[in-house]
C-alpha cells in the first residue's frame, strides 16, 4: 500500500480540520472512506449519493442529516491518520473499481468505458505513482532539439513533459511574457466560465480563491506554473516566429524568427510544436466608413488600458463570450450602452458568478489530494460528458426544429423560463434574446449579469447588425444611425484558419494553407498533419471541448505526442507524419459525428464552421472517447523513416541578418 501524498498538518491543524470536515463535501468524503478503509459500504445504501439535480457541489449528496453526521465522524477519523502518514488500503483502484466508485459518487450510472480514464486521471491528480511513459524510457537522441511555439496554457505543459524526457528545447514567443490569448484579453471582466480547479494542471495545484477565476488572478497562476517548471530561461520572449520549413535531407525544421529590432534569425530543430491556439487573429468587419469615425474603437482583445467610459456613448457590437462579460462590466458607469446583435446566444445561470471558495475548502483542497481528485473528477464529470450526451441528435425525436432530442428539449425548457425570469416581464427583450436553435448550438454562455444589465434603462438591445459606420457613430441594418463616442467590435476571432499567423512551408514546398485548402484543416488526432514530418499541433483543428476542460484536452495531447517521441526515440526514427489513409479515416470519423451534433443544425451559425460549412474547431467526441484514441500510439498510422543522427544544435543561428 501507499501513502498517500499530503501536506501533512500537525496537531495545530486538527481544529481546523474538525470544521472543515463540518462543511466537506459529503460524496468527496464517500470516496476517501472507501479508498481508506476498502469497505464497500460505503458505496452502497444508506450512503449512496443522490444524484445533482444541476451543476452545483451537492455538498449533502442527498443523505439524510443522520447518514451525514455519521460520515463526517468517519471522515475526519480516516483524515487525522492520513495526515499522520497511515497508508491508504486502495491506494489506486482498479478499472472496475473506478466505474463502482464514480456510480456511487455521481448517484448515476457509469458506463464501464470510463474505467480506465478515471483510474489513471483520479492517479495524477492524487499524486500516485502511475507508470503511463514506459515507452519514453529510451534516451533522447544526442543533438534531438525541439522548438516550442507560443508560450501559451499549452506550451506549458509541452515544456513540462520535455523536461521529463530530458529533451533540449526552446520557446518563441511573440508578446514580451506568458499567457496567451489571456494576455492580450483584458477587457473588463474578463475571465473564465470553467471552474478555476477544472482549469487547471493536473500537476500544478492552486488555491484558488473563487469558483470561477478572473483573468489577472489566472495569469498569476500560469506565471507560478512557469516558475515552477524553471523554463523562463528558454523562452525567446517578444520574438515572432515567420516562417518554419521542413528540410527533408537533414530531416529538420528551419525557423525563422524576428526580434524587436527587426533582426531575423533562423533556428533548427528536428521537431516543431505549435501552440498558437484560435484566438490570436481578431476579426473585425469591413463595412463602410470604418475610417471616417472620430471616436475611438477596438476590438475586444485589444481593449485600451487609459479608456475612460464615464458618461461615453458606448456601441457594442457582438453578443458573444467576450460581450456577454464585457457589457455586465461597463453598463453602470456608461452613459448611454447600445448592443448590436445578429444572433442572440443561449445563456444557463451562473450562481457562482463571483463567489469565494470557502476557506474549509481550501483547507482540504490544499492539504489533501485525493480530496482535490475527486472534487476535479464531480467537476469534470458536470462539465463535460454529461453536457455532451445530450447534444447529439435522435433520429426518432419529433421535433428537431426545437431541440436535437428529448434531453435536449428539457434543456431548452429550463433556459427558456430561466430567460423569461430574468427579462422581469420585458415582452420587447423575450423576442430578441430567445434563440430559435437548440441549445449549446453554439457556445453555452454563462450570466454573470447579461440579463440585469439589459434591464438598465441606459442600455438598448438592437436585433440586428452593423451595416456602416459614420464619423459620429454606427448605422444598423434597418439604416438606423446610432452616435457614438465609443465602438467596441466584439465579433470574435479568424478562428477556422489554424496556424495562420506564420508560414508553414512542408514537404516539397507545398504550405499548410494549401495542404489544407486555407480553412479546411484536416489532422490526424488533431495532432499531426500529412506532408509535415515532426510537426504537432496542441490546440489544433478539432481540439477544442464544447463541454469540459481546455487543459485536460492539451495535457491529453501532450502525453500523445510525448509518447510518439518516446516511439522515435527507442525506434531511431528521424521522421514521422500520419500516413494519409489514416487521417482520411479519422476526418470521415470527425465529420459523420459532427454531422449529427447540435451545431450543425440548420438554424445555427458559429465561429465553429469554415466557409464551406464544415465544423474544424470543436471536438466532436465525447471526453472518454478523445482519452481512448489518445492513449495509446499506433505507428501503422505513421509513414516514419530515418536517416543519419541529426547535428548537435549550436547557440548560434544557421544564419543571421537585418530583415530586408
Amino acid at each position: 500500500m501507499t501513502s498517500l501524498e499530503n501536506n501533512s498538518p500537525g496537531d495545530a491543524h486538527l481544529s481546523e480540520l474538525e470544521l472543515a470536515v463540518e462543511t466537506a463535501n459529503i460524496p468527496v468524503l464517500l470516496m476517501l472512506l472507501f479508498q481508506a478503509t476498502g469497505d464497500g459500504k460505503w458505496l452502497e445504501s444508506p450512503y449512496r449519493p443522490t444524484a445533482s439535480a444541476g451543476l452545483d457541489d451537492h455538498d449533502s449528496g442527498g443523505l439524510e442529516p443522520v447518514y451525514q453526521d455519521e460520515v463526517r465522524g468517519a471522515a475526519l477519523i480516516v483524515l487525522r491518520g492520513l495526515s499522520a502518514g497511515k497508508p491508504l488500503a486502495i491506494a489506486l483502484p482498479s478499472q472496475q473499481q473506478a466505474i463502482s466508485m464514480m456510480s456511487a459518487f455521481l448517484g448515476e450510472s457509469v458506463p464501464e468505458e470510463y474505467g480506465r480514464m478515471m483510474r489513471e486521471e483520479l492517479a495524477r491528480f492524487s499524486g500516485q505513482p502511475l507508470d503511463q511513459y514506459e515507452e519514453t524510457a529510451a534516451p533522447v537522441a544526442d543533438g534531438f532539439h525541439v522548438i516550442l511555439i507560443g508560450m501559451s496554457l499549452a506550451v506549458t505543459v509541452a515544456a513540462k513533459h520535455l523536461q521529463e524526457m530530458g529533451a533540449s528545447f526552446q520557446i518563441i514567443e511573440r508578446n514580451g511574457r506568458s499567457g496567451g490569448s489571456w494576455l492580450e484579453n483584458g477587457y473588463p471582466g474578463a475571465g473564465v466560465d470553467t471552474p478555476s480547479h477544472l482549469y487547471s494542471y493536473s500537476f500544478g495545484s492552486k488555491d484558488w480563491s473563487h469558483h470561477f477565476t478572473l483573468r489577472d488572478d489566472l495569469l498569476t497562476y500560469f506565471d507560478d506554473v512557469i516558475d515552477s517548471l524553471n523554463v523562463n530561461e528558454k523562452v525567446k520572449y517578444d520574438t515572432e516566429v515567420l516562417s518554419t520549413t521542413w528540410d527533408d535531407t537533414e530531416h529538420c525544421w528551419h525557423v525563422r524568427t524576428r526580434s524587436p529590432n527587426g533582426k531575423t534569425e533562423v533556428l533548427q530543430a528536428q521537431v516543431v510544436i505549435t501552440a498558437v491556439g484560435i484566438f490570436g487573429k481578431p476579426k473585425l468587419p469591413q463595412l463602410p466608413g470604418m475610417t471616417d469615425f472620430k471616436g475611438r474603437q477596438f476590438h475586444t482583445s485589444a481593449w485600451p488600458k487609459d479608456l475612460d467610459l464615464v458618461d461615453k456613448r458606448v456601441v457594442v457590437v457582438g453578443t458573444g463570450a467576450s460581450a456577454m462579460q464585457v457589457v455586465p462590466a461597463i453598463a453602470e458607469c456608461v452613459g448611454q450602452l447600445t448592443i448590436l446583435q445578429r444572433s442572440p446566444q443561449w445563456v444557463a445561470p451562473f450562481e457562482k458568478f463571483g463567489e469565494a471558495i470557502s476557506h474549509s475548502t481550501r483547507y482540504l483542497l490544499a492539504n489533501f489530494p485525493l480530496y482535490r481528485a475527486w472534487y476535479w473528477a464531480r467537476l469534470f464529470w458536470q462539465f463535460g460528458d454529461k453536457v455532451l450526451t445530450g447534444l447529439r441528435a435522435d433520429p426518432a425525436w419529433e421535433r428537431p426544429d426545437l431541440a436535437m432530442n428529448a434531453r435536449n428539449f428539457a434543456h431548452r425548457r429550463f433556459f427558456v423560463n430561466y430567460i423569461k425570469e430574468q427579462v422581469n416581464g420585458r415582452e420587447d427583450l423575450l423576442t430578441k434574446v430567445i434563440p430559435d436553435y437548440p441549445p449549446y448550438g453554439k457556445r453555452m454562455l454563462l450570466d454573470n449579469g447579461w440579463y440585469r444589465a439589459l434591464l438598465r434603462p441606459n442600455v438598448q438591445l438592437f436585433a440586428e447588425g452593423a451595416r456602416a459606420v459614420t464619423h459620429g457613430g454606427v448605422v444598423t441594418e434597418s439604416g438606423k444611425h446610432i452616435e457614438a463616442d465609443v465602438i467596441v467590435w466584439a465579433t470574435g476571432y479568424d478562428a477556422t484558419r489554424f496556424l495562420s499567423s506564420f508560414e508553414v512551408i512542408g514537404r516539397d514546398g507545398v504550405t499548410i494553407r494549401e495542404a489544407w485548402n486555407d480553412d479546411d484543416p484536416k489532422t490526424y488526432l488533431g495532432v499531426a498533419t500529412p506532408g509535415f514530418p515532426n510537426l504537432f499541433m496542441l490546440g489544433g483543428p478539432h481540439s477544442f471541448p464544447v463541454a469540459g476542460s481546455f487543459m485536460f484536452f492539451m495535457e491529453l495531447q501532450m502525453r500523445y505526442v510525448r509518447r510518439l517521441l518516446g516511439k522515435m526515440n527507442s525506434k531511431h526514427i528521424t521522421s514521422i507524419e500520419p500516413r494519409q489513409d489514416s487521417t482520411e479515416k479519422y476526418n470521415e470519423e470527425v465529420d459523420e459525428l459532427h454531422d449529427r451534433m447540435v451545431w450543425k443544425h440548420e438554424k445555427v451559425q458559429t465561429y465553429f464552421r469554415n466557409e464551406h460549412g464544415r465544423v474544424c474547431v470543436i471536438m466532436p467526441f465525447l471526453n472518454v472517447e478523445y482519452w481512448n484514441k489518445l492513449r495509446d500510439v499506433h505507428l501503422a498510422d505513421f509513414n516514419a523513416t530515418s536517416a543519419p543522427p541529426p547535428r548537435k544544435p549550436t547557440e548560434e543561428p544557421i544564419n543571421a541578418g537585418a530583415e530586408r
